[in-house]
């Protein structure tokens, strides 16, 4: 399990329920227009007059002006990457925070059957809704509500140096990306629908258990959903086609391979003591330890030596919490010759995670085998079945991307128990690479919002926002070599056509834009003629073109007046 995270951001939909008004008027076209409106008074927040030296970037003077303009900064590369003729307005302000929180934003309010609303009967965030209606739904509201904390010591700088310190722009990246879309509505403790309604982000969650969408449970399905670790992902086409490119393999898994009503990956805890998970991988039969009953213990609590261990060893054993530390218990597995131990909680802890397991100075020194923790709903599942034999496999699987499921499905957060303002809303926090929109920020982020970098984008895109993309190459305006490419069907060189296609390539230009880019250089029609014979070369040489087609843009360029 990744340890680099730093502290824990959670990320509240704030929102109030409008109805469709069909209001307001339509602006130009083009990348997103994202305003700050500033909720701060006078002398604090935005407005602190506190002085402050220029850093990373950052011009300003006060910290005020420093925070304002690492909101804006951060709302232009949203908005470089959204494609809405309606601007999006956040209303944010700096204050104090409950412990731990650096911030939470949300949508002000949510829509649906709007006109243009891909899904009927679906809630959407209003930031995306006005997009997809092409008219501000409700102009007289605000779309996003964000509050940040003034009790961290931000990185506001813009260049990502934020060495120890938590940085502000990844920080508002994560929480827009919540305005913007990247969250749900239904209530995780009781399993209701919003209104009664779905919304478009639980609408493409899969339990894997069940092969059911959230919006096709019921109530209590959702419930159990919504603890069942590493088994609901965000199953959407871009996220699915991202998944590859973004996430590494190799997934820390403690998973039941058999039956398979028991089959998936559980929730883990690590041990401090001992191998780590994966160092080796083990996968065998799971046997019930047994033991002497002690005083207030029982005989599955493995506080002392096991009377099975000559069933135990070869053999992970499973061993119920309670009695003893954790470290004796895999001290007596280590010596009956398991080769891996499954701790799963008592009834003490029956709500609990599964704990992280200390060592206690002494016990731990011998332990040579895994040890892993897991919930006491797991444990008892697997208890009801070890009379027909129960196999696990406790390691990394090299064959599965951290942060997905078997079939490169996202991994969306679903411990248990719910977490509030993170739980479901967010992408697992196994991913590797550490992800945007994983539920704590990790100090290795990027400011980059898209595959290869990040799947945040792809899951937006999923959702129904679209790139700004002038002249509909599917490059995005901002990362297009020419925003504007020449897409004529064939290269025309000066009013005479080659006859030969017009190939467009990943970065967005044309073969028309490359060679009206030598024709903006050349100082005479020498030059132009020289430079288009090499580069047609070169396509030539990479097979892109044939010989053929090499000599009639050679020919077209020779009988231009250009330049």
């Amino acid at each position: 399990m990744k340890n680099t995270r730093k502290t824990i951001v959670h990320s509240v939909s704030l929102f109030v329920l409008s109805f469709v008004l069909f209001a307001g008027t339509n602006v130009i076209a083009g990348p997103a227009q994202i305003v700050i409106v500033n909720l701060n008074a006078p002398g604090v927040g935005f407005n602190d007059p506190t002085p402050a030296v220029p850093i990373g970037g950052n011009p300003g003077t006060t910290l005020g002006e420093q925070r304002l303009i690492a909101f804006q900064y951060a709302a232009n590369l949203w908005g470089a990457r959204l494609d809405s003729d309606v601007p999006i307005r956040i209303r944010a302000q700096f204050t104090s925070l409950g412990a731990g929180i650096l911030g939470s934003a949300g949508p002000v309010s949510v829509f649906r059957d709007f006109p243009n609303a891909p899904l009927p009967g679906t809630w959407y965030h209003v930031a995306l809704a006005n997009k997809l209606a092409g008219v501000d739904l409700n102009p007289a509201s605000d779309d996003i509500n964000a509050n940040f904390s003034t009790n961290f010591n931000f990185y506001l700088g813009l260049d990502n140096n934020h060495g120890p310190l938590n940085d502000l722009v990844a920080v508002l990246l994560h929480e827009f990306g919540h305005g913007l879309g990247f969250s749900q509505f239904a209530n995780l403790n009781t399993g209701s629908l919003f209104s009664g309604f779905p919304d478009a982000y639980n609408s493409r969650l899969l339990d894997t258990t069940t092969g059911l969408y959230w919006n096709q449970m019921t109530n209590a399905q959702r419930q159990a959903s919504a603890t069942r670790f590493g088994r609901v992902v965000f199953d959407g086409q871009f996220v699915n086609a991202g998944v590859p490119q973004v996430l590494s393999l190799g997934s820390p898994l403690v998973q039941v391979t058999s039956p398979a009503t028991l089959a998936g990956p559980f929730q883990f805890g690590s041990a401090a003591f001992g191998p780590r998970v994966g160092n080796p991988n083990v996968t065998g039969a799971v046997v019930a330890a047994v033991d002497a009953v002690e005083a207030g213990g029982a005989s599955t609590d493995g506080c002392s030596p096991f009377d099975n261990a000559a069933a135990v060893a070869g053999k992970i054993a499973l061993i119920e919490r309670g009695l003893c530390g954790f470290a004796v218990k895999a001290r007596n597995a280590t010596n009956a010759g398991a080769s891996a131990v499954i701790i799963y909680n008592n009834a003490a802890n029956v709500n609990a995670a599964p704990p992280g397991m200390a060592d206690d100075a002494i016990n731990g020194a011998f332990v040579t085998i895994p040890t892993v923790s897991i919930r006491r709903a797991d444990g008892l599942a697997i208890v009801a079945e070890l009379g027909n034999g129960v196999s696990a496999s406790i390691g990394v699987d090299g064959s599965v991307r951290a942060g997905a499921d078997i079939l490169g499905r996202a991994r969306v957060y679903a411990p248990f128990p719910v977490v509030g303002g993170s739980s479901i809303s967010h992408y697992d926090t196994v991913a590797s690479r550490n992800l945007l929109m994983e539920p704590a920020i990790n100090p290795d982020l990027t400011h980059k919002l898209k595959a290869p970098d990040d799947l945040t984008f792809e899951l937006l895109r999923d959702l129904g926002w679209t790139f700004p993309d002038a002249d509909g190459d599917g490059v995005v305006d901002d990362e297009d070599c020419n925003p504007n490419s020449n897409l004529a069907a064939t290269i025309v060189i000066g009013g005479n056509d080659s006859g030969v296609p017009n190939t467009v390539f990943e970065n967005g230009c044309s073969m028309s834009d490359l060679i009206a880019q030598i024709a903006g250089a050349s100082t005479n029609h020498g030059n132009f003629v020289s430079g288009v014979a090499q580069l047609s070369n070169g396509w030539a040489n990479s097979g892109l073109i044939t010989g053929r087609q090499k000599g009639a843009i050679q020919s077209a360029a020779a009988r231009s007046n250009i330049p």
